[in-house]
C-alpha cells in the first residue's frame, strides 16, 4: 500500500480577473485570502486615522467622551480594517477596473461603517452620528486612494509586497502621478491634436 500523506493546505489560486471569480475564490480559500493576507499595514493606518477622527469629534463633548470613543476604536478597528483590506487586496487585479472599484469603494466601506455604527452605538459613543458622518466622508477619499495604490502593489501584504516604509514613501508620489500628472499629460495631448488657429489658416489659404 502507498504511504499516506498528511493533508496540506490548498494554495490560493492565481487571482481571477472577474468580480465573481474573486468572490468565489475567497469563499474557496478564505485562509489564503484573509488570514495569510491580513493587512497589518492598513490596520495600523486605519486605527491611527479613525481613532483620531472619533477622538476629535467627541472631544467637542468632553475629554471623557473622547477617551471613550477612542477606546471603542481600539477594541475592533484593527481586526476589521486588516480583514477588509485583505479582501480589497484580492480585487486589485480585477478587470475591468471599475468593477473591482465598485466592490472596494462601495460594498466594503458599507460593511465597515455598519459595524462601526453598531460598535459605537453599543458602547454609547456620545457624538455617534457626527463621528460616523465624518468617518464616511473620510472613507470616500481613502477608499479610492487605497484601491489605486493596491493596484500598483503599494500597501499590500504577502506575495509582491514591500517594506512598510517603502509604501509610505511611494504612496504620495503614486497618488500625485495618478491624480495630477497623468490628467495633465492627457490634457496636453488633447490640446496638441487641436492646434489653435488651424481653421483660420485654412480660411486664409482659400482666399
Amino acid at each position: 500500500m502507498g504511504e499516506s500523506r498528511a493533508p496540506q493546505d490548498t494554495p490560493v489560486a492565481a487571482l481571477p480577473v472577474t468580480v465573481g471569480g474573486v468572490v468565489a475564490d475567497i469563499f474557496r480559500h478564505p485562509r489564503g485570502h484573509v488570514l495569510r493576507n491580513w493587512n497589518w499595514k492598513a490596520a495600523l493606518i486605519s486605527l491611527a486615522l479613525r481613532g483620531s477622527i472619533f477622538f476629535a469629534v467627541n472631544l467637542t463633548a468632553s475629554w471623557a467622551s473622547a477617551a471613550h470613543a477612542l477606546a471603542t476604536e481600539l477594541l475592533y478597528r484593527a481586526p476589521l480594517a486588516g480583514t477588509l483590506a485583505a479582501i480589497s487586496q484580492s480585487f486589485r487585479r480585477v478587470q475591468p477596473a471599475w468593477a473591482g472599484a465598485v466592490v472596494v469603494m462601495v460594498a466594503l466601506p458599507a460593511v465597515a461603517h455598519a459595524i462601526e455604527f453598531g460598535a459605537h452605538w453599543w458602547r454609547g459613543t456620545e457624538r455617534l452620528v457626527a463621528s460616523v458622518a465624518v468617518s464616511v466622508g473620510f472613507s470616500m477619499l481613502t477608499a479610492v486612494s487605497t484601491y489605486l495604490l493596491q493596484r500598483r502593489g503599494i500597501l499590500v501584504v504577502g506575495a509582491g509586497s514591500q517594506p512598510f516604509l517603502t509604501d509610505v514613501w511611494q504612496a504620495p508620489q503614486a497618488l500625485l502621478e495618478l491624480t495630477i500628472r497623468r490628467p495633465a499629460g492627457l490634457a496636453r495631448r488633447i490640446l496638441a491634436k487641436s492646434p489653435p488657429g488651424g481653421p483660420r489658416r485654412a480660411e486664409n489659404g482659400g482666399d
